[in-house]
């Protein structure tokens, strides 16, 4: 993709990697922005050899500054559903396989919702975390604020929100906020040999346990609908030649190899 493109696409072997690129801007987010990211992860939803996705942001200072100031008009203050921010973050949670946040730098507001979105959070050692609309006099929306609320808890997520202010990533490894912290010189490395390890997985598996996952984070009770979509699930991986090949590959000792059939 052109150098001048604001969400740049890589891909190697079976991990898809997508870079936010407005390093000048610290990398944040537009509602052209957000847009492109909802675009490229529809697109994902049809390439079947991709079986990670990790997010970065461009350069070393920033993963992502939040949604950009200036981009926001008068009308646009209130964050809704249908919103190219609720969109797209939607769109990074529901991808049905692993998608890693690899936080190369400091996140704020909706940059930290975007690396909350996805399944695992790799950190990089030096960054600060924070969510500051309480200093800017605004508010933040429902949805984003559920997503905290699933993954850390009511304790954190009110300090988060009520008080605006900063966490280096220890404290964030400490309360859940991240999974892991590492230094900047070992973070892609660290954060690839995992993805690596991800792609390797059954991927009717991780999609069969990322929705049901996502089902209970959603707040959703077990509907007939639900249940029968659950089963579905169970079923179609229960009789998938996945299922065979990793028996097989156990009893003989062996990697599996799988191919998502």
């Amino acid at each position: 993709m052109a150098e001048n493109e604001e969400i740049l696409v890589k891909t190697v072997n079976s991990i898809r990697t997508l870079t936010l690129n407005r390093p000048g801007k610290r990398n944040s987010l537009t509602p052209e922005t957000l847009k492109l990211l909802t675009e490229e992860f529809l697109k994902l939803g049809e390439i079947s050899e991709i079986r990670c996705v990790v997010i970065t942001g461009n350069g070393d200072k920033a993963f992502c500054s939040g949604y950009d100031i200036d981009s926001i008009s008068d009308e646009e203050i209130a964050i809704e559903n249908n919103h190219p921010l609720t969109e797209a973050m939607q769109t990074v949670k529901s991808y049905p396989l692993p998608v890693i946040a690899m936080i190369n730098g400091h996140a704020f507001g909706a940059g930290l919702e975007l690396a909350v979105a996805c399944d695992i959070r790799v950190c990089v050692s030096d960054a600060k975390l924070a969510i500051p609309p309480a200093k800017l006099g605004v508010t933040y929306h429902y949805g984003g604020i559920k997503q905290f609320l699933n993954l850390v808890g009511p304790g954190f997520t009110r300090e988060l929100f009520l008080t605006g202010d900063s966490v280096n990533a220890e404290r964030a490894l400490e309360k859940g906020l991240v999974n892991h912290v590492v230094k900047r010189d070992e973070l892609e490395e660290f954060t690839y040999a995992l993805a690596e390890g991800i792609s390797e997985n059954a991927p009717l598996s991780m999609i069969s346990m990322k929705k049901m996952m996502n089902i209970w984070e959603e707040g959703n009770s077990l509907s007939e609908e639900n249940e029968e979509l659950i089963k579905s699930l169970l079923t179609r991986v229960r009789e998938s030649s996945d299922a065979q090949e990793g028996k097989k590959a156990f009893l003989q000792k062996r990697k599996p190899v799988f191919k998502g059939k």
